[in-house]
């Protein structure tokens, strides 16, 4: 069988949207309900967020990210509507998916906006490196027009080696101190161009200050300069190399620009930084490695994310070992693969997805079993 390769598509990045109300409205221009979910992620320890968290809904055993938390921990985001960065910022990044097989798309995420209905089904997690999340249930925290969910709590993890925050913030004087504080509550407030401002400002008067150059290729990405972004984070990464966050934003840019040795590379480093991190990073690492034609490796990454990932937050992964089998003539294992995607997908295009494998699994498998007998 020949080898096709998975490509993907744009990928959505880390910065929070604009602050919206609380509670229920009705969508202007298309007619249509919108539900509005606040809340805030804290950590069981008590101590501050190190930096911006994740937020991420959880519907069928599929993930979306939501939103991204402010300074305080505090978030907020809309179901019922396009809540991609594409509308946020009027074109640029859309939602993660990966597509495969003639451009099929087989997204991660579930869409809400045409499960309005099911939305309290859904759960509520946080995602930040080097912790772990509690599942917030919305059909125990809300009631039919959403509102505030309480809190999200995080717990560190005891295997992480590398660091999610870094040492360098301590020596920076007070002036750039407060600079960067400024243009943390300028970016919540999708001032782009002042945060920019603000964080370059903390990095004159401090070049080492490590989370003020994350910070600033996280506004870069919103203001489309992915070549200035990249060397942001790159600047993070040589002021501090043990700071888990940079190598983050340059998997994202290296997803977005299929640059597959890069993606190899980089998620490697966050792998040995924090092995027993996010299963995210392994299956970015096995699609990468796919792509560079290494299916044994691709095949490795993908069942250690699986691992890792328990609870089916992350079901590409299953998709992933699937056409990595098919690739190796194991229809057996391919097919067991495909059907767990199958079983987990939710939207309609996912489950055609995996449907049209299937169907192309179904053509091997039986003279595969024929031949292993004799």
């Amino acid at each position: 069988m020949k080898s096709q390769l998975l490509v993907c598509t744009v990928l959505a990045f880390v910065l929070p949207l604009p602050a919206i109300a609380q509670g229920g409205t009705q969508d202007p221009e298309a007619g249509r309900p919108r539900v509005l979910i606040s809340g805030k992620v804290v950590l069981s320890d008590g101590t501050p967020l190190p930096s911006s968290a994740a937020v991420d809904t959880v519907c069928k055993g599929q993930k979306r990210i939501a939103a991204h938390t402010d300074s305080q921990g505090r978030f907020n985001f809309t179901i019922g509507e396009m809540n991609s960065m594409t509308e946020a910022i009027g074109g640029g990044f859309e939602d993660a998916s990966i597509a495969a097989r003639e451009g099929m798309s087989v997204g991660n995420t579930p869409n809400v906006t045409h499960n309005l209905r099911e939305w309290r089904a859904c759960g509520v997690t946080a995602e930040l490196p080097g912790f772990t999340s509690e599942v917030v249930e919305l059909m125990q925290r809300t009631g039919d027009e959403g509102g505030n969910i309480g809190l999200v709590t995080l717990h560190r993890s005891t295997r992480v080696e590398g660091l999610t925050i870094s040492p360098t913030s301590a020596a920076a004087p007070d002036s750039a101190k407060k600079a960067f504080d400024r243009g943390l509550d300028q970016e919540k407030n999708a001032k782009w161009d002042a945060a920019a401002k603000s964080f370059q400002k903390a990095i004159q008067v401090y070049p080492r200050y490590a989370v003020a150059w994350l910070e600033l290729g996280r506004v870069q990405v919103m203001q489309k300069d992915l070549s200035e972004a990249k060397h942001s984070f790159q600047q993070s990464v040589a002021a501090d190399p043990n700071y888990q966050n940079p190598y983050l934003g340059l998997m994202q840019i290296a997803v977005q620009e299929q640059n597959w040795q890069v993606l190899v590379d980089v998620t490697a480093k966050i792998i040995g930084l924090n092995p027993g991190g996010s299963p995210e990073v392994w299956f970015y690492n096995g699609v990468a490695n796919y792509n560079l034609g290494k299916l044994a490796e691709a095949e490795k990454s993908a069942q250690q994310g699986l691992k890792l990932d328990t609870a089916h937050h992350f079901p590409k992964l299953e998709y992933l070992l699937g056409i990595v089998f098919e690739e190796q003539h194991d229809y057996a294992a391919a097919n067991e693969h495909m059907q767990a995607y199958l079983h987990l997908a939710s939207s309609p295009q996912d489950v055609a997805a995996a449907q049209k494998e299937l169907a192309e699994i179904a053509k091997f498998q039986p003279k595969s079993a024929a031949n292993s007998k004799n």
